[in-house]
């Protein structure tokens, strides 16, 4: 099914810069594939880039990388209004697959209207190039947090992290945000024991920070959750700049 492809691409540049009438335009006359995805199944394969480029519309995938252990090693999460592999624009190929965790609706867009809009519209261009940046920067901040952060932390700063990231595109109501991730999840996020996850939640509730259960995550104090991770969400650049 061929359709026009939806705000939430104009809303994720938009928190960060002045978008043009004429750019609000070209963005909502992109057509789309829009298709669903049931928890597991890959979105997009390693190998050879598609034509297309992916963006999130519901749901959340992962960036999986095999290894030669034979263990895959989830290297990003992706939510609504992340376009996943815009990379693919200018790469060959794909070091990594994209795969639904729960239930996930994207919107494929040909390659060739993407190029044509970085070829009309040169701050579109350089927009599209800061979302690829804001990608590297999370993973470089994923990297320093498993370096320096305990479990608890860890877990900390992503809830923070996932929060931010919700809030930008109004997925969070009276501080709850649906989050198709399980405890169980996190052993293969970061590698942590469930036992290790579930003493850590239950020292997150503890002190009154979070509710979590089961696909669902409620803050109850923002603030101090972000002391307690660590957490400073500079490195997600929501802040309106002229870029």
């Amino acid at each position: 099914m061929t359709t026009k492809t939806s705000e939430l691409l104009s809303l994720v540049l938009g928190r960060r810069d002045r978008l043009e009438p004429e750019e609000r335009t070209a963005l909502s006359r992109l057509s789309v594939r829009t298709l669903k995805f049931s928890h597991g199944d890959t979105i997009i394969p390693a190998g050879p880039t598609a034509a297309e480029s992916c963006l999130v519309v519901s749901g959340m995938a992962l960036r999986v990388q095999s290894t030669w252990a034979g263990r895959d090693v989830v290297s990003a999460v992706h939510v609504p209004g992340d376009f996943v592999d815009l990379h693919a624009l200018v790469l060959e190929r794909l070091d990594h697959s994209v795969i639904a965790q729960g239930d996930c609706k994207v919107q494929f867009v040909d390659q060739q209207q993407l190029r044509k809009i970085t070829n009309d519209f040169p701050h579109l261009t350089r927009l599209f190039w800061m979302l690829t940046l804001i990608d590297a920067k999370i993973h470089r901040a994923w990297l320093a947090a498993a370096a320096t952060l305990r479990t608890n932390e860890r877990i900390a700063h992503f809830l923070c992290e996932l929060y931010t990231r919700y809030a930008t595109i109004g997925f969070v109501k009276n501080g709850s945000f649906e989050m198709p991730l399980q405890q169980k999840d996190m052993e293969r996020l970061f590698g942590f024991s469930r036992s290790h996850v579930n003493r850590a939640v239950q020292e997150l509730r503890a002190r009154g920070l979070i509710d979590w259960s089961r696909d669902q995550v409620t803050v109850h104090d923002l603030d101090n959750l972000k002391i307690y991770g660590k957490f400073d969400a500079d490195y997600l650049e929501i802040v309106s700049a002229r870029r």
